[in-house]
């Protein structure tokens, strides 16, 4: 008699999941200074462009019929998606990279970090809940 995990357990999403697709895709305010997204960039500024109407709609058809789904097996297009899509973004932020490096357009990129204090040490671990938002969405139930 084996006893195996059961498989109809749903992966937990995490809420930073969906507030980092709303700052790609409406923009976000730091210091004060509008750095806009995808939409407006696009369409302008209007109602539907706003991150509210965006986060609602990417929640409602986005995100609710991916985690409705009874089997994490049934994710299998969808994460194979998501790996090309990931692949084409490092590609092509690296083929932008050499371009404007060889242009001399950007200095080289720092390979190590400045830290000049301790609260730049702790800045160094805002990683942290990606990887863990990451580790939560691709949970391997076998």
């Amino acid at each position: 008699m084996t006893i195996l995990p059961s498989t109809d357990r749903k992966p937990r999403r995490s809420p930073l999941l969906i507030a980092k697709h709303g700052n790609v895709l409406s923009g976000t305010w730091t210091d004060g200074v509008h750095h806009s997204g995808v939409m407006e960039k696009w369409f302008g500024q209007h109602w539907w462009t706003s991150r509210t109407f965006l986060l609602l709609v990417t929640t409602l058809f986005v995100f609710a019929p991916l985690i409705s789904l009874k089997r994490v097996d049934s994710l299998r297009y969808t994460s194979a998606l998501s790996v090309a899509l990931a692949i084409v973004f490092v590609a092509v932020t690296a083929g932008v990279t050499i371009v404007k490096v060889m242009d001399g357009s950007i200095g080289m990129p720092r390979l190590m970090p400045e830290l000049v204090d301790q609260a730049s040490f702790w800045r160094l671990f805002t990683a942290v809940p990606i990887i863990v938002t990451a580790y939560i969405c691709h949970h391997n139930s076998k």
